[in-house]
């Protein structure tokens, strides 16, 4: 098989909410691939999380229209869509099936296309990065996220904050770490953070994000201080000197969600004030 010097990107279109407990972690995204790989003596490709972040922004872009089109971008790609269960694995099969059509010895095509199958195992791609969109109405696009934050900021006068793909993909691979424990700890990086966790599957970014500015009534201005509770979410979504933001979401194998907001540059200074 005659390979390309290019990368994969794998884009999953999903018609509805992603509900998914597990088999879309990027572990399992590797797994489907590097089991196809194998199969013809090809080497294992390695997750790249810029790729993912690449592929996150395409299928957002993506999430009213659901139309399969390629983004023209300079990676090689994958495109599926399906029902709300789909999975890594399934995305897979999809395109491993067209096995059947692709004739080895001329290096071509028979009866159907099979250049899906033929970039899931390019032996000079090395790294691969993928993504599943959410519903239109579940809330957890980038632009939901600036929406709610910058709401707080609004408020007190502070500017808005900007989508970072560097910060979504930090939180990305972070929140993808907690798939199995959902364990709120903070990732010790260097970006400022706001965790959340809930019960609910279907928790939004919206939902979450909303308990952070929430804590605004802890906070007492004159004093520069927290009463009774925490309000250090919340003074950090209005941090004056935080401009970039990225998060994601996580669906925990014990039915949980995961929530994670990066800020850059990080607030919540001791002695300085949002």
């Amino acid at each position: 098989m005659k390979s390309s010097n290019i990368l994969v990107i794998l884009t999953i279109f999903s018609t509805c909410c992603f509900i998914c407990l597990a088999q879309n972690s990027p572990q399992d995204y590797l797994d489907a691939h590097n089991k196809a790989r194998a199969e013809v003596g090809v080497p294992p490709l390695c997750w790249d999380d810029n790729l993912a972040a690449y592929a996150k922004n395409f299928t957002e872009s993506k999430i009213e229209s659901c139309e399969i089109t390629n983004s023209g971008g300079p990676y090689g790609e994958n495109i599926a869509d399906g029902s709300d269960d789909m999975t890594a694995t399934d995305a897979m099969n999809i395109w491993v099936d067209e096995k059947k059509y692709y004739d080895n010895a001329t290096n071509s095509c028979v009866e159907r296309p099979c250049d899906h199958y033929t970039k899931v195992i390019s032996r000079d791609t090395l790294r691969l990065g993928c993504a599943k969109a959410d519903s239109p109405d579940s809330q957890n696009t980038p632009h939901d996220y600036l929406d709610v934050h910058n709401k707080a900021p609004a408020e007190v006068g502070v500017p808005p904050l900007c989508w970072d793909d560097t910060l979504a993909a930090y939180a990305m691979n972070y929140s993808e770490s907690k798939i199995e424990s959902c364990e709120m700890v903070h990732s010790g990086g260097p970006y400022g953070e706001n965790l959340e966790e809930a019960s609910d599957p279907e928790m939004t970014a919206t939902d979450a994000v909303n308990f952070w500015p929430d804590d605004k009534k802890y906070y007492n201005n004159a004093t520069n201080s927290c009463v009774q509770d925490e309000c250090r979410h919340y003074t950090q979504v209005v941090w004056h000197d935080t401009l970039h933001l990225g998060c994601d979401k996580a669906h925990c194998t014990k039915g949980w969600t995961f929530i994670i907001c990066s800020y850059d540059p990080p607030g919540n200074y001791v002695g300085d004030r949002p």
